[in-house]
């Protein structure tokens, strides 16, 4: 898929955060609810799974290197995306007279700064979300605070982290789309009054030099990173946690425009990639 990314780029620049239309397709969706529904009758209940890539690689592989979010991600991160965390969850359903007037809890995600304003700094992680249903009123949007990660916006009170915000937009996504977020940009989810569960469906990627939360070294993981350099696939290697060029593109002299040289290393990292 041949994807023009330069108003993506503005967007997620300007605003913090920008939507991909239509990224998975309703079977993928089914199959990772059917999934969820699995583990939460093996665990007795829990709604909440981390570390999803070592409990079912073959359904999680496709998403985390999809090639429209990971084009993406290097053009706004560097050819330095690394999986940090893959989460599938689910929020159950709670009254409207207990979510009246709340939030989900404000926050910039980790590894995040506290802006300076106006100035634009590059992630040092991004999530790309997707909720694996249309988010309606009764669902509960994602609330975001636009430009939030360029500007020093702050929520010192504890009760306003759980109110709405008067600078606040609600996005209404569909079931195939994925948001993709700086993590400097605050935001929240908002209470499901659906009746429903609520799926929550994240790829928090980070910069490879950092320290992932997962546990990459799991043997089905391992099987992955071991295909990926069987084919010299440096990208699906990095994903995984291993970045056999990070000294040297770390300590490249920072004479030429950012993108420019980051083009050159993508460029070189498909070339290198073995044919089947």
């Amino acid at each position: 898929m041949s994807v023009d990314f330069k108003q993506y780029i503005e967007t997620y620049e300007r605003d913090g955060y920008v939507v991909l239309p239509n990224l998975y397709c309703t079977d993928q969706i089914e199959k990772w609810k059917k999934k969820h529904a699995e583990l939460m009758e093996d665990y007795e209940g829990q709604t909440w799974f981390g570390n999803m890539l070592e409990y079912a690689p073959k359904l999680m592989w496709p998403a985390v290197c999809h090639p429209v979010i990971l084009d993406f991600l290097e053009q706004v991160m560097g050819p330095f995306v690394q999986l940090d965390n893959l989460t599938l969850a689910a929020f159950p359903s709670v009254s409207t007279e207990e979510t009246e007037n709340k939030v989900s809890g404000w926050h910039r995600d980790r590894w995040a700064q506290f802006p300076q304003e106006g100035i634009y700094r590059r992630p040092s992680a991004s999530n790309a979300i997707s909720y694996l249903q249309d988010l309606t009123d009764d669902f509960g949007p994602l609330r975001v605070i636009s430009g939030s990660h360029r500007h020093p916006v702050s929520i010192e009170d504890t009760k306003a982290r759980s109110q709405p915000h008067p600078d606040e937009t609600l996005i209404y996504m569909k079931a195939g789309d994925v948001v993709v977020t700086h993590n400097g940009l605050i935001h929240s989810g908002t209470p499901n009054t659906s009746g429903q569960l609520r799926y929550f469906f994240s790829i928090y990627y980070n910069s490879s030099w950092l320290k992932h939360t997962d546990n990459h070294s799991g043997p089905l993981t391992q099987k992955i990173l071991a295909e990926a350099r069987s084919r010299n696939d440096y990208r699906h290697m990095r994903l995984v946690g291993e970045e056999p060029q990070l000294q040297a593109r770390s300590n490249s002299g920072f004479l030429v425009p950012d993108r420019e040289r980051w083009q050159e290393w993508i460029d070189a990292d498909r070339n290198a990639i073995k044919s089947d």
